[in-house]
């Protein structure tokens, strides 16, 4: 169930102050975000983006004042694409409380559930693909998997640099990771001899800054508009709670990513960044999801398949090809760090090829489909020779 919040004029005047002209308060599945709904043009897709730890998915939309054409918006405007971009709860002044102990699933749920109600009125409600950035890869099963019961399955998700759903990728304190009072996570705090999480996120959107020629985001605004607190079990890891005391396991994390629930996850396109900066998505990405979608295409596709010694030589070589093709068929790169899709030359990069690899996820699925069709007609005319 989604529930307006009360608008700007009616809420709390620090609720209301916080949020900007184009943004909405929404509960879905008992939990707020922050929604920025804009509509595609006619029957074009809708972009689903959602935000890393950390952030507000402003990173998508930008702030008063900023030049539209640094966020990858403006670029999804001018291909007639719509975007939601929605936030989760945060210590950001714009929720009047915070959910220190909100799930990667309730996270899921919360999205889906403020989806399949702003876009059931589409003229094509259906067409919608799930974007995530950094943090954001976590969810992507959940949320695909709500939208697909909920009667819009999604054409795949796209990877921004985002984490795959391995426990173990992000390092995790053994002592627990820091907390605000509330029981948050804060990346801004610091741990004896080592530096803040978040130490390198300045200096990134810096060089983003220097690579546009202008500032993007000035550190103030970025601070005030763009940064809050996250709840410490969306980062889909092991890790120990210093609020409860106790430690979250792998087996329990892996359990509610669906980690090796291989036919579960969504068919994954990734664009990733090409700096040293950022050296675990740029070197990695392609082939840790390239992994996770071998593995989906294989369940959902081919082991479906009762009888492949039927299939043709030259369907078979043309399927092998298929799949060690994968992570080089489905990956893009832009130039840049973790905010590579901030700043004009990333952002409009970004949705380029957004829009590119959108219809290599739809033509992969077919040509699979259809090879194995195939060997499946050639099994059925033998079985009645």
């Amino acid at each position: 169930m989604v529930r307006s919040r009360p608008m700007p004029s009616d809420a709390d005047p620090q609720s209301a102050a916080a949020l900007f002209a184009n943004e909405r308060l929404l509960d879905g599945a008992s939990f707020p975000a922050i929604v920025f709904w804009r509509p595609p043009t006619g029957t074009n897709p809708t972009v689903i983006f959602l935000p890393g730890g950390g952030h507000l998915a402003r990173v998508a939309y930008g702030h008063p004042g900023a030049d539209p054409r640094d966020f990858v918006d403006f670029w999804l405007r001018e291909a007639g694409w719509g975007l939601l971009a929605l936030s989760y709860p945060s210590d950001h002044p714009a929720f009047s409380r915070v959910y220190p102990d909100m799930t990667v699933r309730d996270w899921g749920a919360s999205v889906t559930a403020i989806t399949l109600s702003l876009l059931a009125s589409c003229p094509a409600p259906g067409r919608v693909v799930v974007a995530g950035w950094s943090m954001a890869g976590r969810v992507a099963r959940s949320v695909c998997q709500g939208l697909a019961r909920g009667g819009m399955p999604p054409i795949g998700f796209i990877s921004l640099a985002a984490s795959a759903p391995f426990p173990g990728l992000v390092p995790a304190f053994e002592t627990g990771e820091p907390v605000t009072e509330a029981g948050l996570w804060n990346p801004s705090a610091a741990e004896p001899r080592l530096p803040p999480r978040d130490s390198n996120w300045g200096p990134e959107l810096a060089a983003q800054s220097a690579h546009n020629h202008h500032v993007v985001i000035p550190e103030d605004v970025y601070r005030r508009d763009y940064r809050a607190n996250t709840p410490l079990l969306l980062r889909g890891e092991p890790q120990f709670l210093r609020t409860r005391g106790k430690a979250v396991s792998i087996a329990e994390v892996t359990e509610e990513l669906g980690t090796f629930d291989f036919a579960s996850h969504p068919l994954t396109a990734v664009i990733a960044p090409t700096w040293p900066s950022d050296a675990r998505h740029a070197l990695t990405d392609s082939i840790t999801w390239g992994f996770l979608n071998a593995q989906q295409l294989f369940e959902r596709y081919v082991r479906r398949c009762h009888d492949l010694s039927a299939i043709a030589p030259e369907h078979w070589e043309r399927l092998r090809s298929l799949m060690l093709d994968l992570p080089r068929r489905l990956t893009r790169t832009v130039s840049g760090g973790h905010f590579f899709f901030v700043g004009a030359r990333g952002a409009e990069a970004t949705v380029r090829h957004l829009v590119d690899i959108v219809d290599d996820i739809a033509s992969l699925q077919v040509e699979i489909s259809v090879l194995l069709a195939k060997s499946q007609e050639r099994s059925n005319r033998g079985s009645y020779a």
